[in-house]
C-alpha cells in the first residue's frame, strides 16, 4: 500500500542560482524497480514560511522514515510559498532536449498552476527523483517522459485535491465545487478566489488523499500544447548556469593533459617547467576510471593551466597498446563476422533451413566507424571539498551514480555529499559517463577548501571520449520469386559499451546488436547473431545507441531486397508491416508528405526508412541531388508517432535536432585510430554539420493512442538509410559505408 507521512520539512533556498538547488539530503536506497501503487512514499510538509511542499520517495518498500528523517530539510517536486510563488523541481538532466519544462507541465498541469508565473528549478541527487521506470535519477534512452508522466500527474492532483480542500474549508463549501486554475482556488458559484499561498499552510495540515482523481483530458491546458520552454530566457539572457559558468569566490581552475594512448599509464613526470607558469598552484595525478591516466594542472584560471599542461614533462607507459589501429581493428570486425556469433534472444522460426530452400538469396555487409560525441560543451566539473562536506555541480545524465561516486573517493557520509544539476551544452550519452566528475572531485581533494572548476580542452574532449563503438554487419535474405523475405540472418561484430563497462549479461550486448532486424516488419524466420570483439578504445552510449548503427545496417538491406526483386521501396515495406496500422500510419504519412512516387530529375532521388524504438515510430524520407563527387541532401520529411505529445514544439525540435546530429555522422563522423590513440583531436578534422549543409526539415507528428513514448532519440537512425536509399535512387550506387565523405562523395550546400 502507499504510505503517507506529515511532517514539518523545511526547505533551503537555491544555494547560487534559480536553477540550482541547494538542499544536502541524504540519499535512499534504490530498489529494482519501485511501482507507484505500492512501493512510494509521498511526503508533505510545511515550506520555511508556512507554505505547502510536495515530495516523493521512491523505493521506500512501504517503510516509513523516522522522524528524525521527517525533519531534516526535504527535496520536494513542489513547493507553494505564502506569496504565490509556486516552484516545480524538475527530476531529470536538461541536456537541451526539454524536460527542464514539459516535465515540469505535467505536474503544473495537473495541479492548475500559472505557468506563466511558475518557477521550476535543477534537482540535486536524490532518490526522491528517481524515474520510476528504472528505479534510478539518470536520464538517458529517451524515457523520462515514459517513466516520470503518471508520477508527476499523481503528485500534481494530490496537491491540488489538498489545496482545494483548505480552501473549500476556510468557505465552508464542498471541495466538489472548487476548482484549481492559475494558481488559484476557485468557487465558482459566489466568484470567490484564494491564491495557492493563501490556503498552503493550511494545505499542508491536511491528510494526503490516497486516491487523488486525475483531471479530464479536457481539462487540460497545457498537456498536447505547445508553451514556451522555461529555460530559454535565462539561456538567452545568459543567467542560465552551465558547468562552465560557475563562479564562485576563490575558485580555481584545472585542466588535464591525458595519456593520448587508451590505457596508458605515467611512466614519469616532471612539472618543474609547468609549476614556473605564472598562474599555476599544482599538479595533482588523476584518472578516468577505466584505465588511462592524466595529470592535472590547477592554477588560478583556466588559460594558466592549460599552458602549465603543456609545460609538463611527462613519459607514458602505453602497455603495448600503441600496437592497435583502425587497419588491425577493422580486420578483427571482418574476422569476427567470419564466425557464427551468440544469438540474441528472439530467434524466429528455422532460420537455417529457410535459407537452405529459398530460391533466391541476398546478402551484404555494412561498416560504420568510432564515433565521438562532439558536445558544444567540453566536459566541466566543479567540485568543493570544506572539511568533511563535498559539493559537485556538472551536468551529468547519471545524477545518483555521480553523488555515489562523489563519496566513494572522498570517504564522506552520505549526508556530506550533495551533487547539483547545471545545464549541459549537449549529452547524447557522453555526460552519462563519470570520468570528468571522477577527475574534479580528485583535483578538489588534493585543494581542500577551495573550489575547483574542470574544464577539458576540445582536444581531450575529443581525444578521451568513450566513442560509439565501430561495427560490421553482415545480413542474408532467403528471397521468394515475388521478393518476399522468408528468412533474414543478421550478423553484428563489435566492441560491447556493456563489457567494457564491466556489465556481464546473459544475452547477447542488445547496445550492439538490438534492431538489426526490425520486429515491425513480417519475416516468418530471422535471427541476430552478436560477434564481440575487444580493443582497448574506451566505448560507451552515443545517441540512439544500437540504432544509431543498426537503423543503417536494417534499412539498407530492405531497400536492397526490394530493389533486388524491383518492387517499390515504399511498397516493398508496406507490403511487410500490414500487421503493423501505427508504423503503417507513420509511413504513409511521410511518403505522402514527400510525394513519393513523383517523377525526379536525373542525378536527383528520394530514399526512405523507417525504425521503431524508444517507444516511437519514426519515418523519413530523404531527397538528393549528386552531381559527380558532391552530394546536396536537398529535403528531409519526417513523420513520428510517439503517443502521447506532452510540448509539440518540443517533440518537432528534437526531431529536427535529432536529424541534424544524425546527417552530421551520415556525412562526416568518424574517429581514426593509429598507435592507439584517437587521430582525430577537434572540429577541423572532426567536423560539425555546417549550415550550408543543413537540409529544408518538416516534420509532421503523427497522432496515436499509444502510450506516451521518447522523442530525443527517434528521428537519428533513419537520417542515414534515407539518404544512401536516396543516392541509389539517384545514381545506381549502393553505399553500404559510412561516413559518406569515405566513399567519396563531398556534401555541398543544401540549397540553391
Amino acid at each position: 500500500m502507499v504510505v503517507f507521512r506529515l511532517g514539518a520539512a523545511i526547505l533551503a533556498p537555491a544555494m547560487f542560482s534559480p536553477s540550482i538547488s541547494g538542499v544536502i539530503v541524504n540519499e535512499l536506497q534504490a530498489s529494482s524497480g519501485p511501482s507507484l501503487s505500492r512501493r512510494t512514499l509521498l511526503v508533505v510538509g510545511l515550506h520555511a514560511g508556512a507554505g505547502l511542499s510536495l515530495g516523493w520517495l521512491p523505493g521506500c518498500s512501504g517503510a516509513v522514515p523516522s522522524a528524525e528523517a521527517a525533519s531534516e530539510p526535504l527535496l520536494g517536486y513542489l513547493r507553494v510559498t505564502p506569496e504565490n510563488q509556486v516552484t516545480l523541481v524538475t527530476p531529470a538532466a536538461e541536456l537541451g532536449q526539454g524536460v527542464f519544462s514539459t516535465l515540469a507541465k505535467i505536474l503544473a498541469d495537473e495541479l492548475g498552476a500559472d505557468w506563466n508565473q511558475l518557477r521550476v528549478e535543477q534537482p540535486t541527487a536524490d532518490q526522491r527523483y528517481a524515474n520510476p521506470a528504472k528505479g534510478r535519477q539518470s536520464t538517458g534512452n529517451s524515457d523520462a517522459m515514459q517513466g516520470y508522466y503518471p508520477m508527476l500527474r499523481q503528485i500534481g492532483a494530490t496537491a491540488r485535491e489538498m489545496l482545494t480542500s483548505a480552501a473549500a474549508t476556510r468557505w465552508e463549501v464542498s471541495p466538489a465545487e472548487c476548482h484549481a486554475k492559475d494558481s488559484q482556488i476557485i468557487h465558482a458559484a459566489s466568484g470567490r478566489r484564494l491564491s495557492f499561498g493563501e490556503v498552503a499552510a493550511a494545505a499542508a495540515e491536511l491528510a494526503v488523499p490516497q486516491t487523488p482523481t486525475l483531471r479530464p483530458d479536457v481539462e487540460l491546458t497545457l498537456i498536447g500544447r505547445s508553451t514556451p520552454r522555461k529555460d530559454v530566457p535565462e539561456k538567452v539572457n545568459g543567467s542560465a548556469v552551465f558547468a562552465g559558468d560557475l563562479q564562485f569566490p576563490g575558485m580555481l581552475s584545472a585542466t588535464v593533459r591525458a595519456c593520448p594512448t587508451f590505457g596508458g599509464q605515467i611512466a614519469s613526470l616532471s612539472d618543474t617547467r609547468a609549476l614556473a607558469v605564472p598562474g599555476v598552484l599544482k599538479t595533482v595525478a588523476v584518472d578516468n576510471g577505466s584505465g588511462t591516466a592524466a595529470v592535472a594542472v590547477i592554477a588560478n584560471g583556466y588559460w594558466e593551466a592549460r599552458r602549465g599542461a603543456e609545460a609538463l614533462d611527462i613519459q607514458w607507459d602505453v602497455n603495448g597498446n600503441d600496437a592497435w589501429n583502425s587497419e588491425r581493428i577493422r580486420a578483427d570486425l571482418a574476422a569476427a563476422l567470419e564466425q557464427p556469433g551468440r544469438a540474441s534472444p528472439g530467434e524466429r522460426g528455422d532460420v537455417d533451413a529457410a535459407l537452405a530452400e529459398a530460391p533466391r538469396t541476398h546478402e551484404a555487409t555494412y561498416e560504420v566507424p568510432f564515433l565521438a560525441h562532439g558536445c558544444m560543451e567540453p566536459m566541466s566539473a566543479t567540485a568543493w571539498i570544506d572539511g568533511k562536506t563535498c559539493r559537485v555541480w556538472a551536468p551529468c545524465q547519471q545524477q545518483g551514480g555521480a553523488r555515489n561516486l562523489a563519496q566513494a573517493l572522498t570517504g564522506f557520509a552520505p549526508e556530506s555529499v550533495v551533487f547539483h544539476s547545471t545545464f549541459a551544452g549537449g549529452g547524447f550519452g557522453r555526460k552519462w559517463e563519470l570520468d570528468f566528475v571522477r577527475q574534479a572531485v580528485q583535483i578538489a581533494m588534493a585543494m581542500p577548501g577551495r573550489p575547483v572548476k574542470l574544464i577539458w580542452s576540445r582536444e581531450t574532449d575529443i581525444q578521451q571520449d568513450y566513442y560509439r563503438p565501430a561495427y560490421r554487419a553482415h545480413l542474408r535474405a532467403g528471397l521468394t520469386p515475388d521478393g518476399r523475405p522468408t528468412a533474414v540472418l543478421a550478423r553484428i561484430a563489435g566492441q560491447s559499451i556493456m563489457s567494457f563497462q564491466s556489465r556481464n549479461l546473459p544475452i547477447p550486448d542488445p547496445t550492439a546488436a538490438g534492431y538489426l532486424i526490425s520486429p515491425a516488419y513480417d519475416i516468418p524466420a530471422s535471427r541476430i547473431e552478436y560477434a564481440e570483439t575487444r580493443s582497448p578504445v574506451p566505448v560507451g552510449f552515443w545517441r540512439a545507441v544500437a540504432l544509431s548503427q543498426n537503423g543503417f545496417f536494417a534499412e539498407s538491406f530492405i531497400d536492397e531486397m526490394a530493389h533486388q526483386t524491383d518492387v517499390d521501396p515504399l511498397a516493398y515495406r508496406r507490403m511487410l508491416l500490414q500487421a503493423r496500422p501505427r508504423e503503417l500510419a507513420v509511413l504513409d504519412a511521410v511518403a505522402e508528405m514527400a510525394g513519393w512516387g513523383r517523377d525526379m530529375a536525373p542525378g536527383t532521388g528520394l530514399g526512405i526508412a523507417l525504425t521503431i524504438g524508444f517507444g516511437g515510430v519514426t519515418a523519413e524520407v530523404a531527397e538528393v541531388a549528386v552531381n559527380g563527387d558532391t552530394l546536396h541532401v536537398v529535403k528531409i520529411w519526417c513523420a513520428h508517432d510517439c503517443g502521447l505529445v506532452v510540448d509539440p514544439d518540443n517533440v518537432v525540435a528534437q526531431m529536427e535536432g535529432g536529424i541534424a546530429h544524425g546527417l552530421c555522422a551520415t556525412l562526416h563522423g568518424q574517429i581514426d585510430i593509429a598507435e592507439g590513440a584517437a587521430v582525430q583531436s577537434n572540429f577541423a578534422d572532426y567536423p560539425m554539420l555546417q549550415m550550408r549543409e543543413m537540409p529544408d526539415v518538416e516534420v509532421l507528428l503523427v497522432h496515436s493512442d499509444a502510450p506516451i513514448g521518447g522523442a530525443g532519440e527517434s528521428s537519428l537512425p533513419p537520417v542515414a538509410p534515407a539518404v544512401t536509399n536516396a543516392i541509389f535512387a539517384a545514381t545506381g550506387r549502393r553505399i553500404r559505408t559510412l561516413p559518406l565523405s569515405a566513399a567519396g562523395l563531398r556534401a555541398g550546400a543544401a540549397r540553391s
